[in-house]
């Protein structure tokens, strides 16, 4: 048995399999997932070099935070 291979990546943290499952994403963001996705979000451009440093710490204590709600 073959396992499914993702089409992409969100975020590089956030597969998807078809784009009838991204739309599905898009359409139908539930409260945990718009957490899970800001916070990869974040944490991919702070990683990518983004901000600069003043910047990355507010984004590091905004995840912290984010984390915990």
């Amino acid at each position: 048995m073959e396992e499914k291979q993702p089409i992409g990546m969100l975020f590089n943290n956030i597969p998807f399999y078809d784009t009838e499952e991204l739309t599905n994403l898009i359409d139908n963001l539930s409260e945990e997932q718009m957490k899970y996705v800001i916070s990869s979000s974040l944490q991919y451009a702070y990683k990518s070099g983004i901000f600069n440093l003043v910047e990355s710490e507010l984004v590091s204590k905004s995840i912290r935070i984010l984390k915990n709600l």
